[in-house]
């Protein structure tokens, strides 16, 4: 538990500087480029995240949960993950002029030609952060990561004042991408896993056959209503629901994002051992939800100010869709940890099967909304889709693990009361400003502080396992605490 919980604070701490370092590019470039050029950059994304779906055939999970890998098992990985992506990059480059027509932007072609040549580097990357992640070398995987983010960050806010617009965002990834994969091979100088082999590739292929068609699933779906809004609406539609997303989803990066990394290598090594892994799930969703859920509450009330901090004043369309957002994103607690915990189980197939049926279901009625009712519509039927979701995920780990309800929500009612508590002074000092949900700076400042303070005050009542995490993180606390009992 001592390694785990190691781990877990270098990953959180790496994910908080990555987080530092997107929040400083969307800020800057937000304020650099207008939403119709960033939005046809989000289009272009978009279409990679698809394509980019099929390498999960290849997945570099089957390197992290196999039980035992051999240099043989690794060059394949390598060689079905190159073969796979030459395969995505000929056909990005072969459609690009298509693409182009249908989104009348001719630019996009020379967009996925760029975008192209970094599929293979980071095809690279992911494949040696794999091994990495196997041999739970965080602190690694985090100078990696961060070097990367920082050149992605310089690059493409250079880029951008240069004139460059969405291209700015293809070029800087690519620089980005070199810098990352040239410390990768600085740090694990294994150049063996780069030569050639196929001899232990049906073992990969069974189990990315499952991960790829979810993937395809997934990223598919992920990427529909960027798509849709970019097609029926504009390209400005486009890129305020992707600036919506992205700000519903920093609780997300904050609180999980940096937990993940951790969670597969470590319920994968619990179920190598033979042990039980409804414990820690259960566990693991108390201490997320204790920071998350209050989180998400309070962006939905603060995010007015958010927005026009983060983005600035020409995005403020945004803030009223990031409110809805915010409340559906709740029922999202337990994504994260799902496919870690299945996958660890060797549950590969459920997880096909389950996305079998949440993505297209989610998928016609997202599209019906974009399609009748626009940019409005797309945040509201995320309030339909994502408890939808979440009931049918939690169905299936339950299922494996054994779990009841009501062991979830024993699991859960502490943190409901934590997230209240956090809510519940900002909603009071709005409504005693009398300004709404427009709040002054210095407001939004009181009303976090007040956020902050409920947040506590709900921990210490409820007396929260998190608290108990927080007091072991810090030594003092902890001595404090003994010498008062």
């Amino acid at each position: 538990m001592l390694s785990v919980r190691r781990a877990l604070l270098m990953s959180v701490g790496e994910r908080y500087v990555l987080l530092a370092t997107n929040f400083v590019t969307a800020a800057l470039i937000s304020r650099i480029l207008t939403p119709q050029e960033i939005g046809v950059s989000v289009i272009g994304m978009a279409i990679m995240a698809v394509a980019l779906s099929v390498r999960e055939f290849s997945s570099s999970s089957f390197l992290i949960q196999s039980k035992e890998l051999s240099r043989e098992d690794i060059r394949s990985a390598f060689t079905v993950t190159f073969i796979l992506t030459g395969i995505i990059a000929a056909a990005l480059v072969g459609a690009s002029p298509f693409l182009a027509s249908f989104y009348n932007e001719p630019n996009l072609v020379a967009y996925f030609r760029v975008i192209s040549a970094c599929l293979f580097v980071d095809a690279s990357l992911s494949l040696i952060t794999a091994l990495l992640r196997r041999e739970m070398s965080f602190g690694k995987i985090a100078a990696i990561d961060i070097a990367g983010a920082v050149t992605n960050c310089a690059a493409t806010i250079g880029l951008a004042l240069a004139g460059f617009s969405y291209m700015s965002f293809s070029w800087a990834w690519l620089i980005g991408s070199g810098v990352a994969a040239g410390l990768g091979l600085a740090l694990c100088p294994h150049f063996w896993i780069f030569r050639p082999s196929l001899a232990n590739w049906r073992g990969m292929i069974s189990f990315g056959g499952y991960n790829g068609a979810i993937a395809i699933l997934f990223r598919t779906f992920d990427a529909l209503p960027l798509l849709l809004l970019g097609r029926f609406v504009s390209p400005n539609a486009a890129a305020l629901f992707s600036r919506t997303l992205w700000i519903g989803q920093i609780p997300d990066k904050l609180v999980i994002s940096g937990a993940i990394a951790v969670v597969l290598p470590a319920f994968s090594a619990e179920a190598r051992q033979g042990k039980d892994l409804k414990p820690p799930y259960l566990s693991a969703l108390s201490l997320i939800t204790a920071l998350h859920w209050p989180a998400l509450l309070v962006l939905s009330v603060l995010a007015y100010p958010t927005v026009d901090v983060v983005l600035g004043h020409q995005w403020t369309e945004v803030a009223p869709l990031v409110q809805i957002v915010s409340i559906a994103l709740l029922f999202s607690f337990s994504f994260e940890l799902n496919y870690p915990v299945m996958v660890a189980m060797g549950a590969i197939r459920d997880l096909f099967i389950r996305a079998l049926i949440v993505f297209p279901v989610s998928g016609v009625l997202l599209c019906g909304a974009i399609v009748f009712g626009g940019l409005q519509a797309a945040a509201w039927c995320m309030l339909v889709t994502i408890p939808f979701q979440a009931y049918l995920a939690l169905g299936f780990v339950r299922r494996r693990l054994g779990l009841s309800w009501q062991d979830i929500a024993a699991a859960l009612w502490k943190s409901a009361v934590v997230a209240l508590a956090s809510a519940v002074l900002p909603l009071a000092a709005m409504g005693i400003s009398g300004s709404g949900f427009h709040l002054s700076p210095m407001e939004s400042i009181m009303a976090a502080g007040f956020a902050l303070g409920g947040w506590a005050a709900g921990l210490i009542v409820t007396r929260h396992p998190l608290l108990d995490e927080i007091i072991k993180i810090f030594p003092a606390l902890r001595r404090d605490r003994v010498s008062a009992g």
